[in-house]
């Protein structure tokens, strides 16, 4: 049997990470400000995972690919961050997990297309008031985005 295995550098991909804090459905303004200048600015991140990412922006485009791995859906759309002759498209992996206040949900920015969507549920500890971890799949790159529940206090709890 032969076995080999390919791993990226580090420097392949620049990643952040980015909780809007319930992003505005209204005016995206959240989104057009802070997630637009993480993906389009000097050394721009070609990952962008988003906490609190409220409702994507009106003017991302669904693709038609929905996934739902484990009850949780997400959904992929394209965004335009570019201008009509210089183009800068990059994909949204959207997870609505917040039915109620639609606020605290997850998303996943790529520069790139995802080979493969993933969602992990907690099964063992507070599984009634989990939040699920998504991630996407990128030849052999996996990104996980994950926003623990709050404990009252100033973090949040991610058992063990």
């Amino acid at each position: 049997m032969n076995f080999s295995f390919v791993l990226a550098n580090i420097e392949d991909y620049r990643v952040s990470t980015w909780n809007l804090q319930g992003a505005s459905a209204n005016t995206e303004s959240k989104w057009n400000v802070s997630a637009r200048q993480l993906l389009t600015r000097d050394n721009p991140a070609n990952i962008l995972m988003v906490q609190e990412a409220g409702s994507i922006p009106t003017s991302a485009i669904r693709t038609g690919r929905l996934v739902q791995p484990g009850g949780t859906p997400v959904e992929e759309f394209t965004w335009e961050l570019g201008t009509r002759y210089r183009s800068r498209m990059v994909y949204i992996y959207y997870a609505p997990i917040d039915v109620g206040a639609r606020r605290v949900n997850l998303a996943i920015v790529s520069d790139r297309k995802a080979d493969k969507v993933i969602v992990i549920r907690q099964v063992v500890v507070a599984t009634d008031t989990f939040r699920p971890v998504i991630g996407i799949r990128i030849g052999n790159d996996v990104f996980f985005n994950i926003h623990v529940l709050a404990n009252g206090g100033g973090g949040g709890i991610l058992p063990r």
